[in-house]
């Protein structure tokens, strides 16, 4: 038993969020308010009690007007990225901003022009292909290459495509999402070799990568090579692990300093200046206090995900579970139990409990789901229960 709980259930619905809300449910799912929602990627899990006493105690101070980042903030940030990622880091490269999607907007505003292109791999996180998209600009895809129901990268493709399409920018999610890969040290340096090579600008989305499974496994960017640093950007967050979603407490992270003004010049163009108020005291928090209750959650998380993957092969013998190595999201290849996503679609609607569809995710997804684990084990039992108990109209 450990030192938090995270079997307490907190009642989502009077917090108005979108994942519970029962309006938004009907109109998403077509189900009622005693659906289970498993489908937007944030936790059911109260944040670390010494984030919340924190922002309860800048509350108490009864003013939110304009804030700014101070040296606490800071010091926070480079402290943990040293202690967790072993990362020497510089003030001036680290920038505060209102999310790692409108960010990567804004990357794509500040380093490409219409008609410029953008490469991702897909499947992908669908605000990659919004980012570029709503830029008049175009998107080449990488196709992962699934190998014993595991991704890996296709260098070959990667290199034709920067060779012969003049990428500008190639947004790489590390780890990956939806299927929490997490790319190897030397994945990562070749890749950076190729962005290095032809003079792609590397994005890196890290915004996963506080829930690793196996202690040590995860490299980020700039531990697997060095001289990226002068060729990228760092998308980070601790929203994810520490459950601060509506906080907007996202943060970059540039060493190369014509890189830098670049983009700040693109965010003040879209006044994205004062940060959120409770933004600053929450990461603080959870970076100088949440190490524990961090470690304890990614304990909890993976056991739910053990749960899950015996649940899913005992009802779906066919499925494929793509073994979890980082974050709450499951990815599970249902093509062979099921004819189209529709047929899947239906299914989860009468189980009453909803996924992310496979086709969400741009490209090679479909007939996938993800489905998020992040919350009391009660809850995951009960939509497994209703799973169970729901039959399959091919069958």
């Amino acid at each position: 038993m450990g030192k938090y709980n995270f079997d307490e259930i907190v009642d989502r619905k009077i917090t108005k969020c979108r994942k519970w809300d029962n309006k938004i449910l009907k109109e998403k799912f077509g189900l009622d308010s005693d659906a289970i929602p498993m489908d937007i990627a944030d936790m059911d899990f109260k944040s670390p009690p010494e984030v919340v006493n924190a922002i309860v105690e800048r509350a108490k101070l009864g003013v939110y007007g304009y804030t700014y980042t101070y040296d606490k903030y800071y010091e926070a940030v480079i402290e943990w990225n040293k202690r967790r990622f072993n990362v020497d880091l510089k003030k001036d490269w680290i920038t505060l901003t209102f999310g790692t999607v409108s960010t990567l907007h804004y990357i794509v505003q500040a380093f490409c022009r219409k008609e410029d292109k953008v490469m991702i791999n897909t499947p992908a996180y669908d605000p990659f292909r919004e980012a570029t998209l709503r830029q008049n600009c175009k998107l080449v895809y990488s196709t992962l290459k699934n190998i014993n129901n595991r991704y890996f990268l296709d260098f070959e493709d990667i290199e034709n495509k920067f060779k012969n399409e003049d990428i500008k920018i190639f947004i790489f999610c590390s780890p990956q999402n939806p299927s929490g890969r997490v790319w190897s040290k030397e994945e990562i340096n070749k890749l950076s070799e190729l962005c290095i090579k032809y003079k792609v600008l590397l994005v890196s989305d890290e915004i996963h990568r506080d829930v690793i499974f196996k202690k040590g496994k995860f490299t980020t960017l700039w531990n697997a090579n060095e001289s990226i640093c002068n060729n990228s950007i760092v998308c980070v967050s601790p929203n994810k692990g520490f459950n601060l979603g509506g906080l907007k407490s996202s943060y970059i992270i540039i060493k190369d300093r014509k890189i830098r003004e670049t983009l700040k010049k693109r965010l003040e163009m879209n006044s994205i200046t004062s940060p959120h108020v409770f933004a600053e005291p929450a990461l603080i928090a959870a970076y100088t206090k949440g190490e524990e209750w961090l470690k304890e959650l990614t304990e909890y998380v993976n056991m739910n995900f053990q749960v899950l993957e015996k649940a899913i092969k005992e009802k779906f013998p066919k499925a494929k579970f793509m073994k979890p190595e980082s974050s709450f999201l499951a990815w599970i290849d249902m093509r062979e139990e099921f004819k189209s996503e529709d047929e899947i679609r239906e299914f989860f609607t009468r189980a009453n409990v909803t996924v992310v569809y496979g086709s969400y995710f741009v490209k090679d997804g479909e007939g996938f789901i993800r489905i998020n684990v992040g919350c009391p084990r009660k809850i995951l039992k009960e939509a497994i229960n209703r799973i169970n108990n729901t039959e399959k109209l091919s069958d």
